[in-house]
């Protein structure tokens, strides 16, 4: 069994725990022993990588430099090849092992992932595994806090069945459960009674299926599809976007066809005032799109006629209505009763539920799991099997250990994908909300790739690219308006979009130096 502990001076960034630590100290000299203890003791240097760190100390610099220029660090290798080296050792058993599915299902190819998928995998891939046990919460305390919130709405709406529903919140929240509930009960041995649990559980499926039921009669408005496509149509006419390079007209059109197809169903008056507005608009851009003027004509020829100051009047009207609803059909009601969903049965309410799930999951926790079981076995080839846990272990301490030094997330890439030799990932956030990624890839055929993005103002994005092979570049060059179109889509403007020569000393951003807040408990 791994013996996990959940008290608040939780610490893996030292010596005895973190491997990678312990060997970069060993290759160190004596001068850099000594900046790294200057002033402090090492316990206090290393203190706790769930900690964040507000300024790099010259003692982590120091350390950083070490671990990227230790032999035995610098050639452990990439995550992908070591899980392969490792599976096709598993396969050799006769009874396959449990970490065999695990590891299979963890290394899925490149083209069957997802944005969903990769987020899982990211927060599964031992980097953070000890960061997120230390911020478990009890789902008890989640359900109380959502019950209250949704109580204060349900007493503010005029709906037939809305004060029925808060007393019956009331009361769910003034059982002894929930009454006892705190995060606090997740550092003791679970005292959940299963029979408590199952009518707790009841109740909150009770409440769910009134409040869905209430839910079903919201205009059209109200739901998030509407918010999403109205979002979307408020984003293609934004200022930013109304540049040459930018501006997609029929993107436009599109949307807007597809906003007025939802506004059919809406019932409000101040909805059913817009349908001529919105149809006049619809029918001006058919008219750009069909005559296939340039992107700058198209858009001169838009802002002439004041379109886009028309269709943000139409959004503003819209937005407007949609505020104005009864809070039982309020956007903030529809968030609580989809998180309300996912509390319903007594296995997710249980406190130990969400630590059981994150050990299950995550990558590092199910290799120490399997290390230690392995070790106690008879399997033949028990010593190949141990030297690749080891070493994917090393791997994401090693990653852990970059994360806390650089103050940011250092991330390996965790999918398969044949035309890469190695790769990762460095996430960072400054204090303006800035934040700021670094893509390292060595390519096969195409060999060193850098992508440098920065994202500020929620979806403003600047990509540089650096290589220094020709001919990817060359298809960069061709590939870039598809990528812009694709950025657009997703409601994220390219403010730029540039490709350089790999410098031999490159400065990430060519900004003035940034003071970084985020370290690395970043929620991915």
């Amino acid at each position: 069994m791994i013996n996990t502990s959940l008290n608040k001076e939780l610490s893996i960034i030292l010596p005895n725990t973190n491997r990678a630590l312990a060997t970069l100290l060993k290759g160190a000299t004596p001068k850099e022993m000594e900046t790294i203890l200057k002033d402090k003791d090492l316990k206090s240097v290393m203190n706790s990588l769930l900690k964040e760190s507000g300024v790099s100390s010259d003692s982590d610099k120091t350390l950083l430099n070490l671990a990227k220029n230790n032999p035995t660090l610098k050639d452990l290798g990439n995550i992908t090849s070591t899980v392969k080296e490792l599976l096709g050792t598993l396969k050799s058993e006769k009874n396959s092992l449990p970490i065999e599915t695990t590891l299979k299902k963890f290394l899925l190819d490149i083209k069957e992932l997802s944005e969903p998928v990769l987020k899982q995998k990211l927060e599964n891939s031992g980097v953070f595994l000890e960061s997120r046990l230390k911020n478990v919460q009890n789902p008890q305390v989640e359900l109380k806090n959502i019950l209250v919130s949704l109580e204060k709405n349900m007493l503010k709406s005029e709906m037939s069945g809305a004060k029925l529903l808060a007393q019956n919140i009331k009361e769910l929240l003034a059982s002894p459960t929930l009454k006892e509930a705190t995060n606090s009960a997740l550092l003791q041995t679970p005292k959940d009674s299963k029979s408590a649990l199952v009518q707790l559980a009841k109740g909150v499926e009770n409440i769910v299926s009134k409040l869905s039921e209430q839910l079903k009669s919201a205009d059209i408005i109200t739901t998030k599809g509407f918010e999403k496509q109205l979002s979307k149509v408020e984003h293609l006419v934004s200022q930013k976007m109304l540049s040459a390079d930018n501006f997609k007209p029929i993107l436009l059109q599109e949307a807007l066809q597809q906003l007025n197809a939802q506004m059919t169903q809406s019932t409000k008056p101040e909805v059913k005032g817009l349908f001529d507005a919105l149809i006049k608009i619809v029918e001006s851009l058919k008219v750009v799109t069909a005559e296939n003027m340039t992107p700058k004509a198209a858009l001169d020829t838009l802002l002439e006629k004041k379109i886009p100051q028309e269709i943000r009047t139409v959004v503003d009207v819209l937005k407007g209505a949609a505020e104005k609803v009864d809070p039982l059909f309020s956007k903030e009601s529809a968030a609580l009763v989809s998180k309300l969903t996912q509390l319903t049965t007594p296995q997710t309410l249980a406190t130990e539920n969400n630590i059981k799930e994150i050990l299950s999951q995550d990558l590092k926790s199910v290799l120490l799991k399997a290390g230690e079981e392995i070790a106690k076995s008879p399997h033949p080839n028990q010593t190949e099997i141990l030297k690749h846990v080891d070493k994917l272990l090393l791997q994401i301490d090693y990653f852990q250990l970059l994360s806390h030094l650089s103050n940011s997330s250092s991330l390996y890439l965790p999918f398969s994908w044949d035309s890469l030799e190695e790769g990762n990932i460095n996430i960072k956030k400054d204090k303006n909300s800035v934040f700021y990624c670094d893509i390292d890839l060595k390519l096969k055929e195409y060999g060193e790739l850098k992508l440098k993005l920065a994202l500020y103002e929620e979806n403003q994005i600047n990509i540089h690219i650096y290589s220094d092979n020709s001919e990817f570049k060359e298809i960069v060059k061709e590939s870039i308006a598809s990528l812009r179109s694709a950025l657009i889509e997703s409601q994220i403007t390219p403010r730029e979009i540039r490709i350089f020569d790999t410098p031999k000393k490159s400065s990430p951003y060519e900004t003035a130096p940034r003071e970084i807040d985020m370290g690395f408990e970043v929620k991915i």
